[in-house]
């Protein structure tokens, strides 16, 4: 790896009390020339160019690669269905899904049943950031891995779908729908035809104007959302139906991209050519409380990016991983979460054309770090991360 010099700042809170945070560096070290540990490179697997990949839902040691107008491929990652592995995934099966541009999935088991029957599939169509969206759900049967076949839909008028978090315990898909906000869904019991009837509840946690809702997810009852434009929110759920919201409008300087919770800390990325000129370079850490709005409390912000495009925590709560694009330093980034509210920088795998997403995955008692390489050569990369979560 090469010497890295100044390319991460620690920004604190400068009045946790009043709410009131802005960014300055507290800590101008630069991180470790050699980390204790690094990240492995364990494959790389190449995606047919109709864009690429854009995001990969692991579990039980299959991969689910959306990829784009190829479709979904499924790949044995470690399952054994198929014989792969995390250095050498084999592909079970790719379906296209209808209209293509294939963005996201859920693998859904139901644990009222015991079926691992269905994956729900994101299309994210053309949109106008603010304003317009299109793209529907589309329900896949994939009992046989080897032959998906598509048996519902839900459309949204006016308004496209991005990413997904379920209840399974109460068999409720929570989308993010960008203009239209939040979405949930009945996915209870036999699915097929239009899904329409199916809506539970809508909301628009920013308002009319002021909605384009990119994540959300579900923490001890709570439902969080980041929302392009309002920023960060807490949103409480009865029986699926939507109740009081706290926080938003509280990220005025940039756009906020993924989510993530854990450990009662929130942590959001930003996006792109953001407000008044500013990158989309930061992560903006929160305080959750189950009674209180989302409290801003610090940010790392990393020099040579322009976008935090994902954020994750692994799954013991050790490690944050954050994916960067658009600039010489992006790439996967992993930061140690023994305080929660302090990440402090552990290593970094740089991609020289970016990496869309991040999602890790526990296999064979090891850690791996599931990316999308940007195009021109998209690929789905498999980092060993053991080594680093700590």
């Amino acid at each position: 790896m090469p010497a890295e010099r100044g390319l991460t700042l620690l920004v604190t809170c400068l009045a946790v009390i009043s709410g009131a945070c802005s960014e300055r560096p507290t800590d101008t070290e630069e991180p470790p020339i050699v980390p204790a540990a690094t990240p492995t490179l364990v494959a790389t697997v190449s995606i047919p160019p109709a864009y690429g990949i854009h995001d990969t839902f692991v579990r039980d040691g299959l991969a689910f690669v959306s990829a784009w107008n190829t479709g979904v491929m499924i790949f044995d990652v470690g399952n054994g269905v198929q014989g792969g592995s995390p250095s050498s995934p084999q592909l079970i099966a790719t379906y296209a899904t209808p209209g293509g541009e294939t963005h996201n999935a859920w693998w859904f088991w139901n644990p009222n049943t015991g079926e691992k029957k269905y994956l729900f599939v994101g299309q994210e169509g053309p949109g106008a950031l603010g304003a317009t969206s299109s793209g529907d759900i589309h329900i896949l049967d994939v009992s046989d891995l080897s032959h998906p076949t598509e048996v519902a839909s839900f459309h949204v008028n006016g308004a496209g779908t991005h990413n997904f978090w379920m209840d399974e315990s109460a068999q409720i898909l929570y989308a993010a729908y960008y203009n239209q906000g939040i979405v949930a869904l009945d996915v209870s019991g036999n699915l097929s035809g239009s899904l329409s009837n199916r809506l539970v509840d809508s909301l628009r946690p920013g308002g009319a104007g002021d909605t384009y809702t990119w994540g959300v997810q579900l923490d001890h009852g709570t439902l969080y959302a980041s929302d392009m434009l309002s920023g960060f929110w807490q949103i409480g759920l009865t029986a699926g139906h939507f109740s009081a919201k706290r926080g938003g409008d509280n990220v005025p300087d940039r756009y906020t991209s993924d989510l993530t919770v854990a450990n009662g800390f929130g942590y959001t990325g930003t996006w792109g050519s953001n407000r008044p000129g500013v990158v989309g370079d930061a992560v903006k850490i929160w305080i959750l409380g189950a009674s209180s709005a989302p409290l801003l409390v610090d940010s790392i912000v990393t020099a040579g990016i322009g976008t935090v495009s994902d954020i994750k925590v692994s799954p013991d709560g050790k490690l944050l991983m954050f994916t960067a694009e658009r600039g010489p330093n992006a790439g996967f980034w992993f930061y140690s979460l023994s305080d929660p509210a302090t990440p402090a920088y552990v290593a970094r795998y740089l991609v020289s054309s970016g990496v869309h997403t991040g999602k890790f995955g526990t296999i064979g008692g090891r850690l791996y770090a599931f990316g999308a390489e940007d195009p021109p050569e998209p690929a789905l990369l498999i980092l060993d991360v053991t080594d680093i979560d700590r």
